[in-house]
């Protein structure tokens, strides 16, 4: 243990502290969400929580939204997925034809019909395209949900990215500030020089990712925070509360059909015609290896950053003009609703960073991230019958 050399060092001893401090082992697949926001709520409370677990996180330590990463959505993935999947033996859309199958496809993703055969049938007699197949159509479609790929893209698609209903999660935010409220504390302190920097036995064999300097969209190898990461730091770090918030996909998922998909590479139900295909979702460059699976909430910080480097005044200016974007560890915004953050000097120019959050107010630290064959790895046997059943 020793003083970092770099900031990369001091962001990887953050990350080692940060990891243990909440109990996990060097191997957990725990990854920093920086800048960590508030999560403030009200109006759209619960899509704003949501969104993070919308996420298809890379495999790195550190996921640093303002810098693209987090960009991969999961629903919109998985959306394409099911583009590229071929139900079994689908006879609704040859039963009412082309222009009924059509109409009703738009009207499902403006959420104006339900999913089922007797949606249809009442919905029918209101479509032109539709009303001499209301009866037939009913009997092809109930016949057709029994197929796992089929009903998976049925109940997609009222839902965005491809219709106008947003995705929802089994949790919403008053749940987990419920959860979150009555969730252990967690405090942890790293003193000046005592840093623990390797990351390599970590579950991303020390791939870091990208991350900020100082200060939020500051570079980590910049003048001031190599002076500020090399000249000693002690952190001192204090949650009144944390929790693991896990909460599972809505309706408009299906784990069967994804766990079916990734357990039959190239073969049925994907579509050879599809460019969307297994290597390119599952393999090693592929856009679904990995999943947001719970995030970690922080209630009430109070975080203390202290530096024993000597800042000039020129600095100390320079410092405090760009701490209203945040400063290291968590970079939540000075002026975000629910968290301060102030730099402050004492006469001989050595810092004192205060992040505080307000009770009440969730703040995102971090994630779990779990591997593509653990997350469908359950689904193996059901996909063996369901290959066997509609398949063979």
């Amino acid at each position: 243990m020793a003083n970092p050399v770099n900031f990369d060092e001091l962001q990887n001893g953050f990350y080692n502290a940060l990891s243990t401090g909440l109990g996990y082992q060097t191997t957990t697949p725990f990854q920093i969400v920086q800048p960590s926001p508030p999560l403030v709520g009200g109006v759209g409370a619960d899509g704003r929580l949501w969104n993070y677990l919308d996420i298809i996180p890379p495999a790195t330590l550190n996921m640093n939204t303002a810098l693209g990463a987090g960009g991969n959505k999961f629903s919109a993935d998985y959306q394409g997925v099911l583009s590229a999947l071929q139900p079994a033996n689908e006879l609704f859309p040859t039963t009412v034809g082309t222009d009924c199958y059509s109409a009703w496809a738009t009207a499902r993703s403006k959420s104006q019909v339900g999913p089922s055969g007797q949606d249809f049938q009442l919905w029918s007699y209101g479509c032109e395209p539709c009303k001499a197949k209301a009866r037939q159509g009913a009997i092809a479609l109930n016949r057709d949900n029994l197929d796992p790929v089929f009903v998976a893209q049925n109940n997609a698609m009222p839902y965005q990215p491809a219709g106008n209903e947003p995705i929802t999660f089994s949790s919403d935010y008053a749940t987990m500030l419920q959860l979150l409220l009555a969730a252990p504390s967690r405090n942890f302190q790293v003193s000046q020089g005592n840093w623990q920097t390797d990351v390599s036995k970590t579950w991303t064999n020390g791939s870091t990712g990208g991350f900020f300097g100082l200060w939020g969209g500051s570079s980590s190898s910049s003048t001031l925070s190599k002076k500020f990461a090399t000249s000693g730091v002690a952190l001192d770090v204090k949650m009144a509360n944390v929790l693991p918030f896990t909460a599972s996909p809505g309706i408009w998922f299906s784990s069967s059909a994804l766990g079916l998909a990734y357990h039959n590479p190239n073969s049925a139900p994907w579509d050879p015609n599809s460019t969307i295909n297994w290597e390119n979702t599952f393999g090693t460059n592929g856009n679904m290896q990995r999943f947001t699976t719970s995030l970690l909430l922080a209630n009430k910080m109070d975080i203390t950053v202290t530096s024993v480097a000597t800042y000039s005044e020129t600095e100390q200016t320079e410092i405090r003009s760009n701490s209203s974007s945040g400063l290291w560890p968590f970079y939540s915004s000075g002026g975000s609703s629910g968290s301060s953050t102030f730099a402050s000097f004492d006469s001989s120019g050595h810092m004192t960073i205060s992040i505080t959050s307000q009770a009440g107010v969730p703040v995102i630290i971090g994630a779990i991230v779990e591997p593509v064959q653990s997350y469908l790895g359950g689904e193996v046997e059901a996909a063996k019958f369901i290959t066997e059943t509609f398949y063979s």
